[in-house]
């Protein structure tokens, strides 16, 4: 059995528009294809978890219809079955993680593919356990998880005010950059402690720090360029406190990768990191935004299995 789950509001209706050209296709009757479709945020990540817990054993893998914040809940959700596999087709605004594993595919196409005669990749995800006012959590992200200039600008565009009027001023396919020039007049860089592999980073001012398992975030922005999503080790972005106009030259930069460059651009790699902050953290991860005073990243122990074209 092939469990669809589907975010029908992902690409502005994209996702549903995929999900019925798929249902038209004879495989999905033939493969004993079930289809479930998420009605509210935090939905995708219950519906995976109820229906792998009764089913596990007759499930061939799940695919997943939608964006990376629906990717990231059902992830979440599969915690517990590592050793399901997970098939993508990318209907959200960004799909980094479907760019990250290098899939060129669409549509109907992709899942006769991945059903057919899919190719797979095991992935060690990250695993993030934070602290938020003495309550711990466990979090699994596929993508990036990232602090200061990042966070608030994703805190920004996933503000549902803010998207409607993007989608008013027809600037929601831009949405990041719109993000970025808003937030920038207000921007504060933030003040962390941050340890990679038990050693303290000298500085403690930072305008952003990434940690990433592959090179894109943002809709395609390289922000690690070399980063391979196979390595034990994440791709740590570290970027000290600029003047606001290199900030401009900063965003610019970062979709070819030659922010890298700058000076005060620090790229480097580590296992196991610690984050933390007096003040608190926004952290954002896979585009979701959370609060915790301190977070310990690492790689899950056992790899995940995604199926690609």
């Amino acid at each position: 059995m092939y469990v669809v789950i589907t975010n029908p509001y992902a690409g502005n209706g994209a996702a549903l528009r995929q999900l019925e050209a798929i249902q038209k296709d004879p495989l999905f009757t033939s493969k004993n294809c079930r289809s479930f479709q998420t009605e509210y945020e935090g939905h995708a990540r219950i519906l995976s978890e109820s229906i792998v817990r009764t089913h596990h054993s007759t499930i061939d893998a799940v695919v997943i219809i939608g964006g990376d914040g629906t990717v990231h809940e059902v992830m979440n959700g599969l915690a517990a079955w590592p050793d399901v596999p997970v098939g993508i087709i990318p209907a959200g605004s960004g799909n980094d993680f479907v760019r990250g594993l290098g899939i060129q595919s669409k549509g109907v196409k992709l899942f006769r593919e991945l059903v057919l005669s899919p190719k797979t990749l095991k992935v060690n995800i990250g695993e993030a356990e934070t602290v938020y006012q003495q309550r711990s959590k466990v979090i699994y992200f596929l993508n990036s998880a990232g602090t200061g200039l990042d966070s608030e600008i994703v805190s920004k565009t996933n503000d549902a005010v803010f998207r409607k009027k993007l989608k008013k001023w027809r600037l929601h396919r831009v949405h990041y950059a719109a993000g970025f020039i808003y937030i920038l007049k207000k921007f504060k860089y933030s003040l962390l402690e941050v340890d990679i592999e038990g050693r303290r980073v000298k500085f403690k001012s930072f305008t952003l720090a990434v940690i990433t398992n592959h090179p894109y975030f943002g809709k395609g922005m390289k922000i690690a360029p070399a980063s391979k999503l196979k390595s034990m080790r994440f791709t740590i972005v570290l970027i000290e406190p600029l003047a606001k106009w290199k900030l401009g030259l900063l965003f610019a930069t970062v979709f070819t990768g030659l922010h890298t460059k700058l000076k005060k651009v620090h790229i480097l790699k580590g296992s196991s990191i610690k984050i933390k902050s007096s003040s608190g953290l926004l952290l954002q991860m896979d585009g979701q935004i959370y609060k915790c005073d301190k977070c310990t990243i690492r790689k899950t122990r056992q790899p995940r299995v995604f199926l690609t074209d």
